[in-house]
């Protein structure tokens, strides 16, 4: 019996590199004139060349940010989302899909661009920060905007603080659902939780990691998610999202998803239960 495709009805992504095109570690360290430093350290732990685990509370201690760069950052992530994020997103919602962020990426930040895409606070996943209430003008604290000027004071050693923690909180987000699980990512962590899905999409439209490509079971090249549509959906998604408004990304992810160029089945098998499910879209 020949393999049939399936859609996923929980949508897991990564949010640096991801859903944004840059890595808000490294913007808030080009605040800091500490760019050089903290990236490299940043690229060993995307490409598994070092645990998380090891770079984290390094990272932060060089820049310290305050809450006011953190809202700089939530803008950057907004100004650099990736080609067609927001509609992607929307349209999953339109399918009836559970979208969510786990994100290693910092709370404030990674909450504020969530809540632009249209995904629910509760589905967000991101480090928490401790501040210390007395950086900045602390005895002007009854006053609007006092609290921007707190400064980082401590992090909290959770599961999205090291390299094989995204696992974790997938089934933590996933308890008691049945449905099918994608996660979509571009870095290390992200693969590393491809054991806790069905599906594992590494997205390589920012970077594209050499361990990422070789080892996801589907690798999208496109710098557009578009491709997700038809990939979450399955093949009648098309007929809940023609004639709307999502209609154009949808057909523009059914092109990138048949472009062997742009997305790689690792499983020969997969990509013709894939092609099968979507032989006759037009």
């Amino acid at each position: 019996m020949r393999e049939a495709w399936r859609g996923c009805d929980l949508i897991f992504f990564d949010c640096d590199s991801t859903l944004s095109k840059v890595e808000g570690i490294d913007e808030l360290a080009r605040l800091k004139g500490k760019a050089a430093r903290v990236g490299l350290l940043t690229n060993k732990a995307m490409a598994g060349e070092l645990d998380l685990a090891e770079v984290y509370g390094k990272r932060l201690q060089a820049i310290r940010p305050t809450r006011a760069q953190l809202k700089a950052i939530e803008e950057r992530y907004w100004e650099t989302a990736v080609d067609d994020a927001p509609a992607v997103i929307a349209a999953l919602h339109k399918l009836g899909k559970q979208v969510y962020i786990i994100s290693g990426g910092l709370i404030d930040a990674v909450h504020g661009f969530g809540r632009r895409l249209g995904i629910a606070p509760d589905r967000i996943r991101a480090v928490e920060l401790e501040y210390n209430e007395l950086s900045g003008d602390w005895w002007r604290y009854h006053e609007p905007g006092a609290q921007q000027a707190q400064t980082y004071l401590a992090y909290d050693h959770g599961p999205l603080t090291i390299s094989d923690g995204k696992a974790r909180i997938i089934e933590e987000l996933a308890a008691g659902s049945l449905g099918r699980r994608m996660m979509v990512g571009d870095g290390a962590s992200d693969l590393a939780a491809s054991g806790a899905v069905d599906v594992f999409v590494g997205f390589g439209g920012v970077v594209a990691r050499e361990r990422v490509q070789t080892e996801s079971a589907l690798f999208l090249r496109s710098e557009s998610l578009a491709a997700l549509l038809p990939l979450a959906g399955g093949g009648r998604s098309w007929r809940k999202l023609q004639g709307g408004p999502y209609a154009a990304v949808y057909r523009k992810g059914i092109s990138q998803a048949r472009d062997a160029d742009m997305l790689r089945f690792r499983d020969a098998s997969l990509r013709e239960a894939f092609m099968r499910e979507f032989e006759d879209f037009t």
